[in-house]
């Protein structure tokens, strides 16, 4: 019986959050009534993910996961996740210029949006990962050994992207690994902070930094640099980009494999969960 809760709790969690990823841009569009731009983009994304992100803090505090959320040295673990994630994109940026894909886009560079944008992807990766790695790994890896339960997190968080336009084997494999290394990230440093910063440095730097996300073309926040990827879709010459890269595969498994034989042997941490859930 004592599996069953947390269990269920993850489940009606993930329902929750397939409910709103497939319902609520719809719904959003239409209160924002044709608000186009940078303040409509940001606007849709606090609509989405103020409330994946209130889903996650309500079952982080349900269930009283054990120990801060945000780990015991938050400062060092924004920095090494932040080296990790940009790191792991500028590995796979270089992989596309080593096979010829990368190339100057022609799109305009609006600099007076950036700040925008930057407080923006924080928000939609700090719901991400306080959802699924700061609650739903946890609260799972209380019912199996926790290299079990960051992979069957970051297999879920790859599917509920398929709400967003996600297609393919090869992007959903990428983001798995990516789910992988934020979670391999947070079991490191018993809290969140350097997954969030893992995760903002690869989602900032490829859309802010290299403007390849979109592709082609530079997303409404704007770019410091106009990069597109162009040739065949293995090397990110699909509107998918880097995303649906072998690029972006060797680069995550050039990270994820040390650090998974580096805490592969990791011990579960139980939870205390709240006698009314």
């Amino acid at each position: 019986m004592s599996a069953v809760r947390p269990l269920a709790g993850a489940a009606i969690g993930v329902v929750l959050v397939a409910v709103l990823l497939a319902f609520g841009p719809p719904v959003v569009a239409g209160w924002l009534n044709g608000t186009s731009g940078a303040s409509g983009e940001s606007l849709f994304t606090l609509a989405i993910f103020g409330p994946m992100l209130a889903i996650g803090i309500a079952g982080w505090w349900l269930d009283r996961v054990t120990g801060p959320v945000f780990g015991e040295r938050p400062g060092r673990a924004t920095v090494l996740g932040l080296a990790l994630g940009a790191g792991g994109l500028a590995l796979a940026v270089g992989y596309t210029w080593l096979a010829g894909s990368l190339v100057g886009g022609a799109g305009s560079t609006v600099l007076s949006t950036l700040l925008l944008g930057i407080v923006t992807v924080m928000l939609q990766v700090g719901a991400e990962e306080m959802l699924f790695r700061g609650w739903l790994q946890p609260q799972i890896a209380s019912v199996v050994r926790e290299p079990v339960a960051v992979l069957l997190v970051a297999v879920i968080f790859a599917a509920l992207h398929l709400f967003g336009g996600a297609t393919g084997v090869l992007t959903l494999t990428n983001l798995m690994l990516g789910g992988i290394l934020f979670g391999l990230i947070a079991v490191r440093d018993g809290g969140i902070a350097g997954a969030i910063a893992a995760h903002w440095g690869w989602n900032a730097g490829e859309q802010m930094l290299f403007g390849l996300d979109p592709n082609p073309g530079v997303g409404v926040f704007g770019a410091l640099f106009d990069l597109d990827l162009i040739g065949a879709a293995r090397w990110g010459g699909s509107e998918q980009g880097l995303n649906a890269s072998v690029a972006m595969t060797v680069a995550l498994a050039a990270i994820v494999i040390p650090l998974a034989l580096r805490y592969h042997s990791v011990t579960p941490q139980p939870l205390r969960r709240n006698s009314t859930f």
